[in-house]
C-alpha cells in the first residue's frame, strides 16, 4: 500500500513539472525581495514568504497536473510526452482534474494568509494557465504562449505583493519582462520538436512556418525582451545588475543570431536550454542586488 502511494506521489511530481515550479518561485521570491518595506515585522515576513511561495507553488503545480489531465490525446502524439503518467494510466484524467483542483484552492487559500492581494494573483496565474492557456488558446492559435505567458508574470506579483501588501510600476515591470522572455522560451522548444507539435496538431508558430521565419521570431522577440530587462536596472538604480543583465543579454542575443543562421534543432535546443538560467540569472542578481 505504502509503495503504490509512493508511486502515485511520484507520478504527480512528474506531472507538476518540479523544474518550472522552481523558476516560478524564484520569481516570487524576488517579487518578495523587491516588495520589501523599509520597516519589517520579521515574523509576519517570514510567515508571508512561506505561505506565499507554498501556496503559489500547491497552486502552480496543480494547474500543471490539471493540464496533464487535459493533454492526455496530444501527449500520446508527442515523443517528447509520450512517458507522461497521465499517457501512461497511471494517473487517470478524473485523477487529474480532482487533485489538480484540490491543490489550485489549497494554494489560492494559503495566499489569503498573506493578504487578499496575494491570493489573487495565485488565483489569477492558475486561471490564465488553465482556462485561457490550456483550454482556449493552445489548441487553437499561435498566439498561445504569448497570452499565456502572463501566467509566469503573477508569480512575481504575488511575491511582491505578499511582502508590500501592493502592486508597484516596479512588480508591473519585472512580470512584464517574464511575459516577454516566454515567447522565445517556448518557441525555442517548439522548434527543437516542431515534428512533435505537428503530430499533435497544436499551433505552435515553429509548426504553421518555416524553420527560417519562426528562427527570425525567436530572435525578434529576445531582442524586444532585453531593452525591458535593463529598464528594470534602471529603475532601481543597480549598476552591478545592469552589467551582469548587459552581459548575459549579449550572449543571448549571439545564441538568437546563431539560430537565425542556422536554424536547426541542435541550435533550437541551445537557445532554449540557455533561456532558462538567463532568466534566473537576472532574477538572482535582483535578490543579492537589493538584499546587500
Amino acid at each position: 500500500m505504502s509503495i503504490m502511494i509512493s508511486q502515485k506521489l511520484i507520478d504527480y511530481i512528474k506531472l507538476s513539472k518540479p523544474r518550472v515550479i522552481g523558476l516560478l518561485d524564484l520569481a516570487a521570491v524576488t517579487g518578495f525581495v523587491l516588495g520589501l518595506p523599509k520597516n519589517v515585522n520579521l515574523t509576519t515576513l517570514i510567515i508571508s514568504l512561506l505561505v506565499m511561495l507554498i501556496g503559489g507553488s500547491l497552486a502552480a503545480s496543480g494547474g500543471m497536473i490539471i493540464n496533464g489531465g487535459l493533454e492526455i490525446e496530444r501527449d500520446k502524439k508527442m515523443k517528447r510526452t509520450s512517458n507522461r503518467p497521465t499517457v501512461k494510466g497511471e494517473v487517470s484524467r478524473k485523477e487529474a482534474y480532482i487533485v489538480g483542483a484540490i491543490l489550485v484552492i489549497l494554494g489560492v487559500l494559503l495566499g489569503f494568509l498573506a493578504n487578499p492581494l496575494t491570493a489573487f494573483f495565485i488565483a489569477l496565474g492558475a486561471f490564465i494557465y488553465i482556462a485561457i492557456y490550456s483550454i482556449w488558446l493552445k489548441p487553437r492559435t499561435w498566439l498561445n504562449i504569448i497570452i499565456g505567458g502572463f501566467a509566469g508574470s503573477t508569480a512575481v506579483w504575488a511575491g511582491f505583493s505578499a511582502s508590500s501588501g501592493s502592486f508597484s510600476l516596479l512588480s508591473f515591470l519585472l512580470g512584464f519582462l517574464i511575459f516577454m522572455w516566454t515567447p522565445g522560451h517556448f518557441w525555442s522548444l517548439a522548434l527543437r520538436f516542431r515534428e512533435d507539435y505537428k503530430n499533435a496538431e497544436i499551433p505552435m508558430l515553429p509548426v504553421l512556418t518555416d524553420e527560417k521565419t519562426a528562427a527570425k521570431a525567436i530572435a525578434i522577440s529576445n531582442t524586444l525582451m532585453v531593452p525591458f530587462a535593463l529598464l528594470v536596472g534602471l529603475y532601481i538604480g543597480d549598476v552591478i545588475y545592469m552589467i551582469v543583465t548587459s552581459f548575459i543579454s549579449a550572449l543571448l542575443l549571439y545564441i538568437s543570431v546563431k539560430l537565425y543562421l542556422n536554424p536547426t534543432k541542435d541550435e533550437a535546443w541551445k537557445s532554449f536550454k540557455f533561456s532558462s538560467p538567463y532568466l534566473a540569472i537576472i532574477l538572482v542578481t535582483l535578490i543579492i542586488t537589493k538584499l546587500f
